[in-house]
């Protein structure tokens, strides 16, 4: 660094006074050296600091000079004149000040957040990336803050389950939806659904390993796996048999071992009740006699005490209501074919992903 000397003249009556030593500038070097000129000499200004920062400043100069000793000449000429001080060697400049550091570098980018796995059509976003720390320099800028991650995509939803052959049974009330539009829904995949269904093919029937029922053709056959499907869709009814869910219940697991005993290749059964009232109530038609469209409460419970025996083979389908009692003939449970129409539409929104 350049150090600017300070000079001060002072006159004397017998001699020119030397100006006194310049201090050192900030920094490690020593003081100037004394003058060894005339008397009086000025104090020699303190060394300046250096203005650099974050260096350890330079050790200032000597205060000043030391006096020159001016002879005076006689006869009062004027004194020689002093020996000029020998200038103050300058100080070795102090250090130079740090230098700030230059911005600290950009926080690094956040790390993309992880894509969430699906649950059944509703996957967890994944977290986004946490920010960069930004860098701190001395005098330097502040480090720019790390872009933030990615948020994960939404977690896609479950894949279908998909089966060889569909087969839905056993009875006339299960065959009005079924022929009503439901293999021409959009979402169903005709080829892979087929109806075995007879009149009055009541739960006791297929309870009995020796029914003739089970020698009912299939209609509409699927392309593949028709004599052994491997998931079968079953409506579960009885005007007569049961009162009491052990009853339906040990009617419901005979049915089950003979669908276990003649499909090999079964791998899930979905058990359903025929379509109930609306809020499972009578309409005020009256019904076909000896039936009616409620579904006691019994057989429900059955049916949920026969799944959880058989996890991950046995389920439960949702218990579909009609809309209105509009869609009976009469007071039901025989449906309309507009009634038919709409309860196909809701069966196979069930049904779109399980087939």
């Amino acid at each position: 660094m350049a150090v600017a000397a300070c000079v001060l003249v002072a006159s004397c009556s017998s001699g020119a006074s030397t100006t006194g030593g310049t201090g050192g500038s900030a920094g490690a070097g020593s003081g100037g050296s004394p003058g060894s000129g005339g008397s009086g000499a000025v104090t020699g200004t303190g060394g300046i600091k250096g203005g650099g920062s974050g260096g350890a400043p330079g050790a200032g100069g000597a205060t000043s000079g030391a006096a020159g000793t001016g002879a005076n000449a006689s006869g009062g000429g004027n004194g020689a004149s002093g020996g000029a001080g020998g200038g103050g060697g300058n100080g070795a400049s102090g250090g130079a000040g740090g230098i700030g550091g230059t911005n600290g570098g950009a926080g690094g980018i956040g790390g993309a957040g992880g894509a969430s796995q699906g649950l059944s059509g509703q996957g967890n976003a994944g977290g986004g990336g946490r920010a960069g720390t930004g860098g701190v320099a001395n005098g330097g800028g502040i480090g720019s803050g790390g872009l933030g991650g990615t948020a994960g995509s939404s977690g896609a939803g479950g894949a279908a389950t998909t089966f060889v052959c569909n087969q839905a049974m056993p009875l006339t009330l299960t065959r009005q939806w079924f022929e009503a539009g439901f293999e021409q829904d959009p979402g169903i995949v005709n080829a892979r659904w087929q109806l075995k269904a007879r009149e009055h093919g009541y739960i006791t029937e297929w309870a009995n390993p020796t029914s003739d029922f089970w020698n009912e053709m299939i209609e509409s056959p699927c392309a593949s796996g028709s004599t052994n499907p491997d998931h079968v869709v079953l409506t579960v009814l009885s005007w007569t048999c049961c009162t009491t869910q052990a009853e339906w219940e040990t009617q419901i697991d005979a049915a089950i071992t003979n669908l276990m005993a003649r499909y090999s290749a079964l791998k899930r059964i979905d058990l359903m009740t025929i379509i109930r009232g609306p809020g499972n109530m009578a309409c005020p038609m009256a019904p076909n006699v000896g039936q009616t469209d409620v579904v006691p409460p019994e057989l429900d419970a059955a049916l949920a005490a026969t799944a959880t025996k058989m996890p991950s083979f046995v389920f439960v389908a949702p218990k579909f209501e009609a809309p209105s009692c509009s869609i009976y003939t009469g007071g039901g449970p025989d449906v309309t074919p507009a009634g038919s129409a709409t309860m196909a539409k809701m069966i196979a929104a069930y049904f779109v992903n399980l087939q």
